[in-house]
């Protein structure tokens, strides 16, 4: 048995066997952009599993090493992430400034913290994890905008045709 079979077996032990299995489907069969800054609300919905099972699946995933949590401080201006923490404890009560925006904004995490789950790069290795590889477009979609701003294909297409 493989380490990320192992891991998952212990998931589908202390996580929702659903929401296990459908972590391990994610992993297994995810585009890479599907697995960086994952939003468990709507990966909650789109599987159409609850909302509180999903993030206690994701949680206990995180801590098995299967993905690496974030909590990302967003520009309200344009969605884009402004500095990304791997603890609460760790987020600066100073202003953060959006390079896009040009605007400075005071972090509240009731309106501008998201978290988000990465799979960890010792489980599979995707194209954000190396950032300064990625075409400008990808970069700014699944590195600077948050899992907030889903642009479909058609959106992205056009925008980056402009």
């Amino acid at each position: 048995m493989s380490e990320i079979q192992a891991q998952i077996s212990v998931l589908k032990q202390t996580a929702d066997p659903a929401v296990a299995d459908a972590i391990a489907r994610l992993i297994d069969e995810g585009e890479d952009h599907e697995l960086n800054r994952i939003n468990v609300l709507d990966f909650s919905k789109r599987t159409g599993l609850d909302e509180e099972r999903a993030i206690s699946g994701f949680l206990h995933a995180s801590r098995l090493g299967l993905f690496d949590l974030t909590w990302n401080v967003l520009c309200p201006g344009c969605g884009g992430v402004l500095d990304a923490h791997s603890t609460l404890k760790s987020l600066r009560p100073d202003d953060y400034h959006c390079g896009l925006c040009a605007c400075g904004y005071e972090a509240s995490v009731d309106e501008q913290v998201e978290v988000a789950f990465t799979v960890s790069p010792r489980i599979r290795r995707i194209a954000a994890h190396d950032p300064n590889t990625l075409p400008v477009w990808e970069y700014f979609k699944q590195i600077f905008w948050s899992s907030g701003v889903d642009l479909n294909k058609e959106s992205f297409a056009q925008l980056t045709d402009e």
